[in-house]
């Protein structure tokens, strides 16, 4: 994989898995205003992929994502454009993710906390590594939930479980995620990608119509539901 140092979003192909990698590894992957215009990018455009059966994404570095940049929470108040901004981002992501013809699987070592922890719900499957964490703290923030994990978390969990998880923004470890059903699959420090790779493998292998068909029946009531987050501004 080569990169230019300004890419925030890596990309790779290998066979019919395509790897997207949030890249500002020296800031735990935090995401500034240029990575989430990038990733968005990736998602638009592999609606129109044909040749790619399961998307994987990744965080490069020692984290999965740790939330948004602290220099939009500055700006967050007083910068109306930003906002805006960030809510169409927001928005249209949330409905990329949902509605990608192809499963998505999140990779998570590390944090993926705040955005980052929005990202992996937004996921069809997570792998997160034995010593990482999920964890959305915008109301320590002053902030309201993040819709990602706001529409899919109480679909995964007990909405008791939920509402405790979003109104305190308490981190949620690796068994205790899988136990409360956030998570998938919990894989040993450093192979997080490596078993992301063979559930990949598992689903590309199956009918191309039967996968795309069943996230559409899961993902249908969650893009129904998230009309009614319409507006909600997340960082």
């Amino acid at each position: 994989m080569t990169s230019q140092p300004e890419e925030r979003v890596l990309a790779e192909q290998r066979g019919p898995v395509h790897i997207l990698t949030l890249h500002r590894p020296d800031k735990l992957n935090a995401a500034d205003l240029e990575l989430q215009r990038r990733l968005l990018e990736r998602w638009q455009a592999l609606q129109h992929d044909d040749g790619t059966r399961v998307a994987i994404l990744t965080g490069a570095g020692r984290g999965f994502c740790a939330g948004g940049d602290v220099e939009i929470l500055r700006q967050f108040d007083s910068n109306e454009g930003l906002r805006a901004e960030l809510g169409h981002i927001h928005r249209e992501t949330l409905r990329a993710m949902l509605t990608l013809p192809m499963p998505i699987i999140a990779a998570v070592h590390g944090p993926a906390v705040g955005f980052g922890a929005e990202l992996a719900a937004l996921c069809d499957f997570v792998v997160i590594g034995s010593d990482a964490y999920l964890s959305d703290p915008h109301v320590q923030q002053g902030l309201p939930p993040s819709p990602g994990c706001q529409l899919v978390w109480p679909h995964l969990t007990s909405r008791a479980v939920a509402k405790e998880l979003l109104m305190t923004g308490r981190r949620v470890h690796a068994h205790d995620a899988l136990r409360l059903g956030l998570v998938n699959r919990v894989a040993p420090p450093g192979e997080e990608l490596a078993v992301a790779l063979e559930l990949a493998t598992e689903l590309s292998a199956l009918p191309l119509s039967s996968v795309v068909a069943a996230k559409a029946a899961f993902n249908g009531p969650l893009l129904e539901e998230a009309e009614r987050l319409e507006g909600i501004v997340t960082w």
